[in-house]
C-alpha cells in the first residue's frame, strides 16, 4: 500500500516531519509512504506545483494529513478533497493516532497558510533559544 502524507511545506525536513513519518510507519507498517517533500527540487513539482501533488495523490491508495497549529493548510485541504474524489481511503494523523476522513474538511487560504508558516516559524526559532 503506498501512502501520501499530506503536510504542511514549512516542515518539510524537520524534526516534526520525521516524528510523523515516524508515527505513519507505526501506523501503517507495511506501506510505502510517498512524501511530496522529497519532490521539492523535481522540475516538474516546480512548475506545475499542486497539479503535480495531486498527480501523486493519484498514485497512492490512501491519504494521510497533518495540522500546523491545529489547522488545516491550503495544499493539504486540496490534496484531501482530491483524494475523496478520488474514492481515496484519508486519515488524519493526531497525536500518533490514525482518525478516518469521511468529509472534505474546512482549510484555510493560500494567504493564512502563508502567514500560519510565519507564526509556526518563529514558534520554531523561540523554542529553540530556550
Amino acid at each position: 500500500m503506498e501512502i501520501y502524507y499530506a503536510h504542511a511545506m514549512c516542515i518539510y525536513g524537520s524534526d516534526d516531519e520525521k516524528e510523523e513519518i515516524n508515527h505513519i510507519t507505526i501506523n501503517f507498517p507495511e506501506s510505502k509512504i510517498v512524501d511530496p517533500g522529497s519532490y521539492a527540487n523535481n522540475p516538474q513539482k516546480r512548475k506545475d506545483g499542486m497539479e503535480y501533488c495531486k498527480k501523486l495523490v493519484n498514485t497512492c491508495d490512501a491519504v494521510v494529513f497533518t495540522k500546523l497549529m491545529s489547522k488545516i493548510t491550503s495544499g493539504v485541504g486540496i490534496e484531501i478533497h482530491h483524494a475523496l474524489l478520488q474514492n481515496k481511503s484519508v486519515y488524519e494523523l493526531k497525536n500518533g493516532k490514525i482518525l478516518v476522513v469521511k468529509t472534505p474538511p474546512k482549510y484555510i487560504s493560500r494567504d493564512e497558510t502563508i502567514v500560519l508558516y510565519r507564526k509556526w516559524r518563529m514558534r520554531k526559532i523561540s523554542s529553540n533559544k530556550n
